[in-house]
């Protein structure tokens, strides 16, 4: 039997693996199928884990969003000076973190722009 353990630690894995295949292909183009392969389970796993690919879709956009830093995540020396320098720190630092983070930035941005399961 599967400990509560093992089954959030899948369940982990399985968003993880998720997260990337929709930044890399859509929403359409990512397939559960891969997703189970690449984690080393059977597909109906993920169905059970998820209900769905749209319950897939919407753990990934979860975790990708908690993911992301939250607008006054900036040093401290920063905050302290007001809202102007925060926004410029995170005008100056949007290339960086759009490549560095790309992928929680890629889904949480499908999550906001495409509106249903026929999402690109």
């Amino acid at each position: 039997m599967v400990s509560e353990q093992e089954s959030g630690s899948r369940r982990d894995q399985i968003v993880e693996v998720a997260m990337r295949h929709f930044a890399e292909n859509g929403y359409r183009g990512a397939r559960v199928e891969d997703i189970a392969s690449e984690v080393g389970v059977a597909k109906g796993t993920v169905f059970l884990h998820f209900g769905s690919k749209e319950g897939l879709f919407l753990a990934s956009y979860r975790r990708a969003v908690g993911e992301l830093p939250a607008w006054l995540e900036a040093p401290e020396e920063v905050v302290e000076q007001g809202f102007w320098s925060v926004l410029d720190y995170w005008l100056e630092r949007t290339e960086d973190f759009l490549s560095e983070a790309w992928v929680p930035n890629r889904v949480a941005m499908m999550g906001r722009y495409d509106t249903g399961p026929d999402w690109a």
